[in-house]
Order: C-alpha cells, then structure tokens, then sequence
C-alpha cells in the first residue's frame, strides 16, 4: 500500500515538475520572441523565484503569466505547486527517514512512526514541515515561525498549527545538524536556522 501511494506521489509529482518547466520554458520563450532579452525581465522586477520575495522582486507577475499560458486560473496553479512542493516535502521526508534505517540510526518502526507523524503535519506545509523535522528544539522552532509570521509569510494560526504539530516530533527522530545537512552554508533549508 505505501509502495503504491509513493508510485501515485512520483507521478503527481512528475506531472507536475514537467508542468512547472512547461511553463517556464513558455514564459523565458515569449519573452525572447518579444525582443526582450533576460536582463530586461529582472531590470523590471518580473521574476523571483518559487519561495516569493526573491532577488528579484516580486514572483506574482511570473506566476499569473504562467497561468495565463496555460489555461489556468492563478488559484489552480497556486493550489498545483502547493500540491507539487508537498509531494517533494513527503518524498525527501521518507527517504531521509529510509537513508536513516539503512544505517541502523533508526528501527524501520520508529522510520513507519516518523512517518506517520510527518504524514499528519498541516495542510500544504511539506517544504517548511521538512525544515521543522530536523530539530527537535521547540524554543528554536517556535522563534522561526514567529519570524515567518511578522514577515507575512504564514499566519499565526499556521503558526500555532505547525507548532502544535512539531510538539509532537517522534523522540527517537534525530537533530540534523549544519554539518549533516548536505548544504555548504546551513542556514539554507535547514530546520535549525532561525528564517
């Protein structure tokens, strides 16, 4: 049964990575054919990266650009990356948790267990959740997510709802440190930083 809902996740996700370059090939294609080169698009702010609020400025003018070129009405693509980043979030968590058993950190009962509790986060919350997992510092997570809410990342009651969720973290789930987390610079995707 696990075999095939990660077979199902892999295809959804498949989908929609292949959707997602679809739409970035015809953004970057249309943008050529107007006689705009890439240095025009980020001289004017139109593009950022998938997280929001990146070097460029703000991602909204992409992303309803790439629903417009794809039918789609802006809340459908939203709802289709959402879904997508999920999907990775739950993909990278079991094989972490797989990487984990394979060298005997982790009995394949407490990896069922982490998963379990990994399965049962809030709603659309896979790439952040992912972070969270990896300390079991609730001081430390509660201080992150406090962050996200002042900067208008997420609301206080996703706040509240993540944290509830993290206080319930499996005890037998280790912390991953900046040295173990497969990222030169740490603060990076790492639960243990404070953005």
């Amino acid at each position: 049964m696990i075999n095939r809902i990660t077979r199902v996740r892999k295809r959804w996700f498949v989908l929609a990575a292949s959707v997602a370059l679809l739409a970035v090939g015809l953004t970057f294609g249309s943008v050529f054919a107007s006689g705009s080169g890439p240095t025009d698009l980020l001289k004017r702010g139109g593009y950022s990266d998938v997280r929001g609020g990146g070097h460029f400025g703000n991602n909204d003018t992409v992303l309803n650009r790439v629903a417009e070129l794809l039918g789609k009405t802006r809340a459908e693509l939203d709802s289709a990356l959402s879904t997508a980043l999920d999907e990775q979030a739950n993909t990278k968590f079991e094989e972490r948790m797989t990487a984990l058993v394979t060298d005997e950190t982790l009995t394949q009962d407490q990896a069922d267990a982490a998963n379990t509790w990994f399965d049962e986060r809030p709603s659309n919350s896979g790439p952040l959740a992912l972070r969270l997992a990896r300390t079991s510092d609730s001081d430390r997570v509660d201080t992150a997510l406090e962050k996200l809410v002042d900067a208008e990342r997420i609301t206080q009651d996703e706040a509240d709802s993540l944290s509830d969720w993290h206080d319930d973290r499996p005890d037998s789930l280790p912390t991953v440190s900046h040295e173990h987390s497969g990222r030169r610079h740490g603060h990076h995707g790492d639960g243990d930083s404070d953005s």
